[in-house]
């Protein structure tokens, strides 16, 4: 049956549809802006750049202060992103007030180099390519605007497309040679999207030697294998925060050998001869420890008989001969990881 009424008078609905046209409209708003919400985050620890702007410990921010979060720009850094000169802002006019850059413009955060922990705040998770951060090189011009040619990568976490909690914490080795004013970069590249989100921290960076830790000193320098023409090194391995890389044998004050183990043949030798050895450690960065202290070792001369050379993991018994650092030795009786030399089981007998 037709409505006779609604044909008589059309215009009484319009108020019906515009409000429903309102509703709708206001929905769908409020949808793309939870989409856009869903990808925003800032790092509250140590408090980037932006969220002292929500704080006010940083004064003069401009809109950033209301939307510490809101530093969303290209993805893809240093390759892609923002412009040399707009990477604090995101490469958002909006923020242009963060690229403002001088020795004395923000406030600092005092970080202690090494281990640190850097934590996100999620507004609402959103799926995660990667995470990165970067730090100023040790030449930087802090009175300049941020470059990339300014920052170099430190730290990286690969997310592979999962989703973050609210809460994100990041374990990364600030580096140790470098003090003073720094200003550190973290990157979160979104996954499904072209987005990535900007935080710059700016640190007062305390590093008690302002240097490299350099490689620990070789020990234990020992050999127990001994020809006419040959020497076997064997010490202690040394340690760095760097990764140790290779060893340097010094032979008489002349490098002989860069060994990556801590053992070393030295060969080409003249029998019954005395050399005098030290070794140095040289880390993946290329520092080098100080030297070990000397040790000399002589060749076997040729003489008699030569015993076979001792070994710690092995049982001997009484009468059992062996040969040590150049000399030879008879067990008294039964012994297994007792030193030629030092222990009184050994008798020496050349």
């Amino acid at each position: 049956m037709i409505n006779t009424r609604a044909l008589l008078h059309p215009f009484k609905n319009i108020p019906f549809f515009a409000a429903f046209a309102m509703t709708l409209l206001l929905a769908l708003i409020s949808l793309v802006f939870a989409e856009q919400a869903s990808a925003h985050g800032y790092i509250e620890f140590p408090q980037s750049r932006s969220y002292k702007c929500n704080l006010t410990t940083n004064v003069n921010c401009g809109a950033i202060q209301f939307a510490p979060h809101d530093l969303e720009g290209i993805k893809g850094f240093p390759a892609a992103g923002p412009a040399d000169g707009q990477i604090a802002g995101a490469g958002r006019n909006l923020y242009n007030a963060l690229n403002e850059q001088s020795a004395t413009r923000w406030d600092k955060v005092t970080l202690n180099g090494g281990q640190n922990t850097f934590k996100w705040n999620i507004i609402i998770s959103h799926a995660a390519t990667d995470w990165k951060y970067y730090i100023t090189k040790k030449n930087w011009d802090s009175n300049q605007p941020l470059k990339r040619s300014d920052l170099e990568l430190f730290c990286t976490y690969t997310a592979g497309g999962a989703r973050p909690s609210q809460k994100v914490s990041h374990t990364c080795d600030v580096p140790t040679d470098r003090s003073g004013y720094h200003v550190i970069l973290g990157t979160w590249d979104v996954h499904d999207t072209n987005s990535a989100y900007y935080q710059v921290i700016d640190v007062n960076l305390i590093n008690d030697g302002s240097g490299p830790q350099l490689p620990s000193i070789p020990g234990n320098i020992t050999t127990i294998v001994q020809t006419l023409n040959s020497i076997t090194l064997n010490w202690s391995a040394s340690h760095a925060s760097a990764g140790i890389s290779y060893y340097e044998v010094f032979r008489n004050g002349a490098l002989v050998g860069s060994p990556a183990q801590s053992t070393f043949v030295d060969t080409g030798l003249q029998a019954g001869t005395s050399y005098t050895y030290t070794i140095k450690a040289v880390d993946n960065s290329a520092n080098k420890s100080t030297s070990s202290s000397p040790v000399t070792f002589t060749t076997n001369n040729g003489g008699g008989t030569i015993a076979p050379a001792w070994s710690a993991a092995q049982v001997y018994l009484g009468g059992n001969k062996v040969s040590y650092n150049g000399a030879n030795y008879e067990a008294q009786w039964w012994t297994r990881g007792e030193t030629p030399g030092t222990a009184v089981v050994w008798k020496k007998i050349s």
